[in-house]
């Protein structure tokens, strides 16, 4: 093997141990922010925090880790429920240009992909849904904005029951800057129990 190759072999070595270790320190919101962009928070990033970053029916919910289990929250068949999103974006809410609410998923280590109904937000096209099991009867949505957050707010009606599901949350900024957590038990849908449909309006 002549001087040069091994020269060659050498820095390449060294080149791929200095890659390895700066990405290793690299923060996550880093890697989603492709040198540009934080990309889009729900509570647990590193400019700021905070624990009420899902609001299901007037439930706060704290998802601001990755992955985290909630308590299951269920909605009801023919009844508006408000699943309502609280997300940060440090360079100002109204960067957030997408979200997606992936659901009908189970499992130890579900994925986006796995996922065949969602609800999604887009702030110039609105709201859409992927729903080929006929789960929901409607879905609106509306979104707010203060100087520090998005809050979007979905009214949803099923006309269906559905099975305990996780969610998966994503969104993303004007850069493809993408922020998401997964939420295991989430929601389930079930039929109004008789006790509260006999109570007059």
């Amino acid at each position: 093997m002549t001087s040069t190759t091994v020269k060659a072999l050498s820095a390449t070595t060294l080149f791929a141990l200095i890659a390895t270790v700066l990405v290793s320190s690299t923060p996550a919101y880093a890697i989603n922010g492709h040198g540009i962009s934080y990309g889009p928070e729900f509570g647990g990033g590193s400019l700021v925090q905070y624990s009420d970053g899902l609001k299901i029916n007037g439930n706060s919910i704290d998802i601001s880790k990755y992955s985290q289990t909630i308590s299951t929250q269920t909605l009801y068949v023919n009844d508006v429920s408000d699943i309502v999103l609280k997300i940060y974006h440090h360079d100002g809410p109204q960067n957030i240009q997408h979200v997606i609410v992936f659901m009908n998923l189970n499992g130890n280590n579900p994925q986006s992909y796995q996922s065949n109904t969602r609800i999604e937000f887009d702030k110039t096209n609105g709201v859409s849904v992927v729903d080929p099991n006929n789960i929901f009867k409607s879905v609106t949505a509306k979104a707010t904005y203060d100087k520090t957050f998005m809050y979007l707010d979905f009214k949803v009606v099923p006309k269906t029951t559905m099975n305990t599901t996780d969610l998966i949350v994503r969104a993303w900024d004007h850069n493809l800057s993408s922020g998401q957590v997964v939420l295991l038990n989430a929601i389930k849908i079930g039929y109004i129990p008789t006790t509260f449909a006999s109570i007059p309006q």
